[in-house]
């Protein structure tokens, strides 16, 4: 109030004072008792909040000081109870399953369970057996999903599954499994061994067939269809060879063919070794056997198939290509003979149907076929 009084003295002297010193008008005289005024009341306001802020702060200080000196002299607080320690059972080794039929796991380890108690007051006869069928369960659940080769690593997610506490399927019991351990049977390892040993013989051999199957086709298909695919084929396997190349094209032309079940092309039948070079006997012979015949230019024996299936094994052996030809003492070859100097005339080959006339008794007269002078004998008998 002190502070209050004095401010308001000196706001309404010092303008009074002032004013009549150097003769203000009375309205500037008042202003500045108004401002001084304001100035005065509004430093009293800020001053009096400083000081109930102070007097709080003090106040709070004081309060702490007085408590921590009753928690210094207080005794310490009772600790709670010790709740019940759980209840344990072991587990023998038990089957479970994996991923792999017919090859378990072996599961063992320590079951903890609490209590917990459900309904109105009533509890279960067997806590641990519920307590043990909650772990097993949560187990088979892990090693389902695991491979037996892969036991540690199933080992370690079992252990971090079945160490989290968890209720049984009926809220009795609290359950969880510690020490535990996942194993696999030494008969069961030998058999995933021989399974494992299998399994890769057979990717191998797949892919063995594969590969096998591809060079076939390829060899087939692409480069073997033709005696200039071949010869290409060669030489890309060797650029530099190619004289040798060149040298190789008869065997590259029989390459060909024997891969496409052919005869050797006509155009490089020249380029094949001497000894696999047809001559023109044996391509004779080979057109006979077509028709029939019953032996080739070397004597051999020839089993001949007629028309009927009938296998006539006891052809006679051919000592020369004459004996081919069906012999010119028959009287019934004699068409056989013009027929033959004719085929000879039309390719060209005078000299030969010259001696095919004269070996068959065929006269140069002999221009008419025997069977139409034997028709025409029947027709004049009919007219007559």
């Amino acid at each position: 109030m002190k502070e209050v009084a004095a401010g308001t003295t000196f706001s309404l002297l010092l303008p009074i004072c002032v004013g009549a010193l150097f003769e203000w008008a009375t309205w500037v005289t008042a202003v500045m008792v108004i401002v001084l005024l304001t100035a005065t009341a509004v430093v009293v306001l800020r001053r009096r909040q400083h000081h109930i802020q102070q007097s709080i702060l003090a106040e709070q200080w004081r309060r702490e000081r007085e408590q921590e000196r009753a928690e210094q002299h207080s005794p310490p607080p009772e600790p709670p109870p010790a709740a019940d320690p759980p209840a344990t059972v072991s587990i023998t080794p038990v089957r479970l399953p994996s991923s792999v039929d017919e090859i378990p796991f072996a599961f063992d380890g320590t079951v903890h369970w609490l209590a917990q108690g459900y309904g109105s007051g009533v509890t279960h006869a067997e806590p641990a057996a519920l307590a043990v069928q909650a772990v097993l369960k949560r187990a088979r659940q892990v090693t389902e999903l695991h491979h037996p080769e892969d036991s540690v690593a199933a080992a370690v997610v079992l252990a971090s599954t079945l160490g989290q506490p968890a209720p049984d399927d009926t809220n009795a019991v609290m359950a969880w499994a510690t020490a535990t351990k996942l194993t696999v049977g030494e008969e069961h390892r030998a058999h995933l061994q021989d399974l494992s040993s299998l399994r890769r013989q057979r990717q191998l051999d797949v892919l063995r067939i594969d590969h096998e199957r591809m060079v076939r086709s390829y060899l087939g298909e692409e480069v073997l269809t033709s005696v200039g695919s071949t010869v290409v084929w060669w030489l890309a396997q060797d650029r530099t060879r190619v004289r040798e190349t060149v040298d190789l094209i008869g065997t590259l032309a029989q390459l060909s063919a024997a891969a496409n079940d052919a005869k050797v092309d006509g155009a490089f039948r020249h380029l094949l070794p001497e000894h696999l070079r047809p001559t023109s006997a044996q391509h004779d012979i080979l057109f006979d056997l077509a028709n029939g015949s019953s032996a080739d230019s070397n004597g051999q024996t020839v089993f001949v198939v007629d028309s009927s299936g009938t296998v006539d094994s006891h052809a006679e052996q051919v000592n020369s290509p004459d004996d081919l030809l069906p012999r010119p003492g028959d009287e019934h070859n004699v068409l056989f003979g013009h027929h033959l100097a004719d085929l000879l005339d039309r390719h060209e080959h005078s000299d030969l149907a010259d001696e095919a006339r004269h070996r068959y008794g065929v006269h140069e007269s002999f221009t008419k076929d025997p069977r139409e002078t034997d028709a025409d004998d029947h027709t004049r008998r009919g007219d007559t």
